[in-house]
């Protein structure tokens, strides 16, 4: 082999070894629910899109993040073809991932129409209630407790729902309903008063086959941006969206 040829496939492979395209890659699905994963003007965005970027960057990563429907991310999750996912915590996900921490702060209320008067979880026991499919915002809402659960496939559809009188109620976070009424064009003076349910967290959840190193390193870009505010001033970015 000439020096030349020697000198080239060196060249080649110190190039490999430092080029972006050949960085490791984490494979993030996003829960398709605006304003946490959505598509703005062909581009796709969103807090929990952005979120997971964010910590794919400060750990080393490469990032390939795809905007799914809920169930969809959860499989995609369970059978390797994912390896990252921000959400709330379900009996399914648990069951099928490892559980990092949380991260995000998520107000969970019922919401009515206008003329709807819910004080307490009283008031909508009997009723029928959208919920997305898949998700679990409180275990006090269950056919157990005596409500009536439809499930929706997005905010989107579960608003068209109660407007349209085929169900009396909705449950979900707060800032997704709002962020998503204001998106169709649904004014505020056409839902009642809030109630109010609970503030729990969203956290990151990686597939059971991620390996040590990188479970390590997602945990402290975790740490890293809870520490200088960055995941805080994301979420004020959205919800100032609404006020």
């Amino acid at each position: 082999m000439t020096k030349r040829l020697t000198y080239f496939l060196l060249a080649c492979t110190v190039m490999l070894a430092v080029s972006p395209a050949w960085a490791d890659t984490l494979r993030i699905v996003t829960v398709s629910l605006p304003p946490y994963g959505y598509t703005d003007k062909g581009k796709d965005t969103g807090l929990s899109y952005e979120l997971c970027n964010l910590i794919a960057h400060q750990a080393g990563f490469e990032s390939e993040n795809r905007i799914v429907p809920l169930s969809r991310a959860m499989e995609d999750i369970a059978t390797n073809k994912a390896d990252m996912i921000l959400m709330l915590t379900n009996p399914k996900i648990s069951t099928c991932a490892t559980h990092l921490g949380q991260l995000l702060d998520v107000e969970t209320i019922i919401l009515g129409r206008a003329d709807s008067r819910y004080r307490s979880l009283k008031d909508v026991r009997g009723k029928t209630v959208a919920t997305v499919r898949d998700a679990k915002y409180d275990a006090r809402i269950s056919k157990e407790n005596g409500f009536i659960l439809y499930p929706t496939t997005n905010y989107s559809q579960s608003l068209k729902m109660l407007l349209a009188k085929r169900v009396d109620a909705i449950i979900g976070p707060k800032l997704g309903l709002y962020y998503t009424a204001r998106m169709n064009n649904y004014p505020r003076q056409a839902f009642g008063d809030p109630l109010i349910l609970s503030t729990t967290k969203a956290s990151i959840f990686i597939s059971d086959k991620t390996t040590d190193n990188v479970s390590k390193r997602i945990s402290a870009a975790m740490t890293k941006i809870r520490n200088n505010g960055s995941a805080h001033r994301l979420m004020e970015e959205y919800a100032s969206q609404l006020r």
